[in-house]
């Protein structure tokens, strides 16, 4: 009786430090949030030097095939973690901010076209030691691994494409147009109020977080404003498309979005099919723009499936 009175005094005294830490330090609390996270996926945190930038990335260690994730525009590598929760047991799952993203360098003065991400994501993996990987990749991430593909077939073994940006033959979507009727872009907010109706605007069926994790969430995003507006306008300006790159790839693809997606229209996914001669393609009802967040379990073990179909 003595045993589990202590137990349940020690589980009430944990409690009021989390909710004192909510409270009292939004920040601390966020960050031990995201710990918890990493550590029920199997995920740990490590740093690395490539390219001239200092590099921070998730890592589930392990014997099996190499998975390396890249995140969306405004995005990190913490995009991933739920989904990496039902894949580390068969792959090893590597998870990086790109330089200008997360906790990696983020110079302000820095290049960060999809071509320039593609060889510091190439010296990323080479520093690794990685010889032979499957990539996948959200949004502007889903851009960058499918050029990498394209200029590095060889050494990729598999894509997964997450509503991947650089299709420019698909119908515009709501982002596109409303960027070109008002100038404004909803994936750069300048007011923590603009970041407070970003959330639901890129997720149909976003998971439930803190008011104070978002007021933490907004007030990093907001204080990056500039930068991404640069990032943006660099990316948005580089000459070749997507489509030219992957034309005819030959490299087994799994092809993956929300149906209900605002900022990267769902009609890629044709497009896509038409380029890439070993692909196959996933549409999930009532998901928006961030599967692997809205969706994470759906998400995992669609793209187990298509492992399991090709045999990789």
């Amino acid at each position: 009786m003595r045993i589990l009175k202590v137990l349940s005094l020690a589980a009430v005294l944990a409690v009021i430090a989390i909710l004192g830490t909510y409270l009292l330090a939004p920040p601390l609390f966020v960050r031990g949030a995201i710990a918890t996270e990493r550590w029920a996926s199997g995920l740990q945190r490590h740093e690395i030097d490539a390219s001239g930038f200092h590099i921070v990335y998730l890592d589930s260690g392990g014997t099996g095939a190499p998975l390396v994730l890249v995140h969306g525009f405004g995005g990190d590598k913490d995009n991933w973690t739920r989904t990496a929760r039902y894949l580390h047991g068969s792959l090893r799952v590597i998870a990086l901010d790109l330089p200008g993203f997360g906790e990696s360098d983020s110079p302000p003065d820095g290049v960060y076209t999809i071509a320039e991400q593609v060889e510091r994501l190439h010296a990323f993996i080479q520093k690794l030691g990685l010889t032979h990987v499957s990539l996948g990749g959200h949004s502007m991430g889903g851009n960058v691994v499918a050029t990498y593909a394209a200029k590095y077939p060889n050494e990729v073994g598999s894509l997964w494409l997450v509503a991947n940006s650089g299709m420019n033959r698909a119908p515009p979507s709501e982002l596109r147009q409303r960027i070109a009727d008002t100038g404004k872009n909803a994936l750069v907010p300048a007011t923590v109020e603009e970041y407070r109706e970003l959330m639901p605007w890129v997720m149909a069926r976003p998971p439930w977080i803190p008011a104070g994790v978002i007021d933490v969430m907004a007030a990093r995003a907001v204080a990056v404003h500039d930068l991404r507006a640069r990032q943006f306008s660099q990316i948005v300006r580089e000459a070749s498309t997507l489509e030219e790159r992957l034309s005819g790839l030959p490299i087994p693809t799994h092809v993956l979005w929300g149906e209900i997606d605002r900022a990267v229209h769902v009609q890629s996914v044709d497009v896509l099919m038409g380029l890439l001669p070993q692909s196959d393609r996933t549409i999930l009802p009532g998901i928006g723009h961030m599967p692997m967040l809205e969706a994470p379990k759906e998400t995992a073990l669609d793209y187990l499936a298509f492992r399991k179909h090709y045999r990789l």
